[in-house]
Parts: C-alpha cells; sequence; structure tokens
C-alpha cells in the first residue's frame, strides 16, 4: 500500500491500496465507532464502504476510491463559488439528517461535470442550524470575500 496523507495529531493515515481503493486508518478507535460508522455511510453514500476490520491498535476502512481533482486546485472564480455552494448545499439536502460535517475543497473531488464528496469522518446527525452555520464557516475560510 502507498502512504498518501498521514496525520500524527489526529492518529490516521491514508494509503492508497490498489487502483480502486483508499484505506482509511485510525489508531486508538474503538471498533464499534466504526461500525456505526459505516452503517451511516451506507445509508447517505451506498456503495462508499467497501470493507471495514480490526487490529489491535487500529481499525481501518476500504472505501471506493474517487477520481478526479480536489475543488482546492481550481481558480476561485464567482462562478466556481456559486457552483461548490450550490452543490455543498444540495447534498447536505439529499442526506439529511446526516451531515458531512467538513465541506473544505480538499473533501470535494471534481471529475468532469461530476462534483463528490470525500472524508467522511466527521458525517453525523445534526441540527439544520448547526449544519448551515458550519457550511458557511468552512465556505468562507475557503473562499473569502467571494464567499457572500
Amino acid at each position: 500500500m502507498e502512504l498518501i496523507k498521514e496525520n500524527i495529531e489526529k492518529q490516521r493515515a491514508v494509503y492508497r491500496k490498489d487502483k480502486d481503493t483508499i484505506r482509511k486508518i485510525w489508531y486508538n478507535t474503538p471498533f464499534e465507532w466504526m461500525e456505526e460508522h459505516r452503517a451511516m455511510l451506507d445509508i447517505v453514500n451506498p456503495d462508499y464502504v467497501k470493507d471495514i476490520g480490526w487490529n489491535k491498535d487500529h481499525v481501518w476502512m476500504d472505501m471506493k476510491l474517487i477520481p478526479g481533482t480536489p475543488a482546492s486546485q481550481f481558480p476561485h472564480t464567482k462562478e466556481f463559488v456559486k457552483r461548490i455552494r450550490n452543490y455543498v448545499n444540495e447534498q447536505y439536502n439529499s442526506t439529511k439528517p446526516y451531515a458531512h460535517g467538513d465541506w473544505v475543497l480538499s473533501n470535494i473531488i471534481i471529475n468532469d461535470n461530476e462534483l463528490h464528496m470525500i472524508d467522511w469522518d466527521n458525517l453525523g446527525k445534526h441540527p439544520n442550524f448547526f449544519v448551515k452555520r458550519k457550511i458557511k464557516r468552512d465556505l468562507k475560510s475557503a473562499f473569502g470575500e467571494l464567499y457572500e
């Protein structure tokens, strides 16, 4: 497996397992969390999770590799900001009462005209006002004054 990203502070690592699969590892996380997390993901994003498992010191999840380019790598035009804002709101409306919870641009993958969310670690049920406030905060942080 090829290491893609590691966050020692958060005790997580992401690997490319094969051409179609990403494996995410969480250290010191209980397996019960993983089972609950997978159940939510199966509701909001069916077929995204391929497998889950655990070892002595970590849990892992194999997920479908989403091809494309992170939204963070595109120019921040007014049209692009509007496209991302519309996508994030539509995406949340399609998963209510569940919410992705982390709408940073690196978690939005663009492949031609399709947009997809990745990195579902913060998925959960949250009050609508909380989600709307978090979306606004994340997009304002990404786009600054372009986001109004």
